[in-house]
């Protein structure tokens, strides 16, 4: 009999003892052990070099945080990736399978807008999810608590980059070639919308295209009919991108104002695109030389993991690791999703761009504005 008592009591002690072991915000997930981030990210398809360098800085972030003992007292961080291939319907499955088969403690990615438009429900009110590099505004639209996103949206860019070319540029007629996505619709409907005025720059020419094409010689010449001032290329892709204005450059349009969507710049798409890319003008949040201890720190860390020097989409997918875990640290769980948001939202955080802190959900910065010289990225001085 007393052995049974005891049996039974032991039995009631270890079922305590896993309740305490549970979150006490009703996830039911353990609060114990590494703690799972999951990352969707086009690593595949046409984004794919946007997606990878992404995943790059996020792996150097979960790397550090391990190496420098974890968070919350010794636990590490276990990223788990996903390949939404730019696919809104693949990119919903993915996050659904982080979510539910997986059971991650929070969720990290994108870079279309369109996957990102998809899937920015299925996590609601669920737990964390960073939006690391989509661009359109209404993905952060309906939203609640627990969604934040990094990048700089299109709307905040124009307030910058468009201002920026038609006062200091000064091109009187600008053709455009964008993609047909959320992200590409955004940015031309921002485009109209700064460009209102009658001294500012006037849209002579418009081509879409989807982004499974690789030959943009049709849309080209149709826009090069139109003899404008600029070229204003819009594009989330690095391939898509180089394509285009190395297609350009074989069409002639060598005389013609280079323009590129700001966010989108980089070295990689600069050697492919080749002669096509030198004038190149754009704008973007980040830049390595950025003079801060932390951006120091990360360009160093970056460079020993991967012999090159990282740039903004590396950058953002480093935040986005960073900034869950160190706001998982301060709110003392990695499920309490209220306490998280309100640390991520409450502070002024370090990060290699500066100074940062979010509103709404929404992190704040400013563009620089950049051009291609000599094969180069360097900041634009007229």
């Amino acid at each position: 009999m007393r052995k049974r008592i005891l049996t039974t009591l032991m039995l009631v002690l270890v079922l305590i003892l896993g309740a305490c072991a549970q979150s006490s915000n009703g996830t039911g997930k353990n609060e114990s052990g590494n703690i799972k981030i999951g990352a969707v990210l086009p690593l595949t398809g046409p984004a794919a070099l946007y997606g990878q360098q992404t995943l790059d800085g996020a792996k150097l972030a979960a790397k550090m945080i391990n190496d420098d003992g974890g968070i919350l007292k010794g636990r590490k961080i276990t990223l788990l990736t996903e390949d939404d291939q730019s696919k809104p319907e693949l990119g919903v499955t993915k996050f659904k399978k982080l979510i539910e088969s997986d059971k991650v403690d929070a969720i990290t990615g994108g870079v279309n807008s369109s996957v990102n438009m998809a899937t920015k429900d299925v996590a609601k009110n669920k737990l964390l999810n960073v939006v690391t590099v989509s661009k359109a505004p209404e993905i952060m639209s309906d939203r609640d608590s627990f969604r934040f996103r990094l990048n700089s949206t299109n709307d905040m860019d124009g307030k910058a980059f468009h201002k920026f070319m038609a006062e200091q540029l000064k091109p009187k007629t600008v053709a455009v070639i964008a993609e047909n996505t959320d992200y590409g619709q955004a940015e031309l409907k921002a485009l109209k919308k700064n460009w209102s005025g009658n001294d500012n720059p006037k849209i002579v020419a418009t081509e879409f295209f989807d982004l499974a094409e690789t030959d943009f010689t049709n849309p080209l010449t149709k826009l090069k009919s139109a003899n404008a001032d600029a070229l204003y290329v819009v594009g989330a892709a690095i391939e898509i991108n180089s394509a285009i204005f190395k297609q350009a450059h074989q069409l002639g349009f060598n005389n013609t104002m280079k323009l590129l969507a700001p966010g989108n710049i980089n070295s990689k798409m600069v050697e492919l695109a080749g002669e096509g890319a030198e004038g190149i003008i754009s704008a973007d949040l980040y830049q390595n030389t950025i003079d801060n201890e932390m951006n120091k720190e990360f360009v160093a860390a970056f460079e020993k993991e991967y012999n090159r020097k990282p740039e903004k989409m590396e950058m953002l997918g480093f935040e986005s690791i960073w900034f869950v875990a160190k706001a998982m640290d301060k709110a003392g769980s990695s499920t309490d999703y209220k306490a998280i948001s309100k640390a991520l939202e409450s502070e002024d955080w370090k990060s290699p761009r500066g100074d940062l802190k979010f509103e709404d959900g929404q992190a704040l910065g400013e563009v620089i504005p950049l051009t291609v010289k000599g094969g180069k990225v360097i900041p634009y001085q007229q």
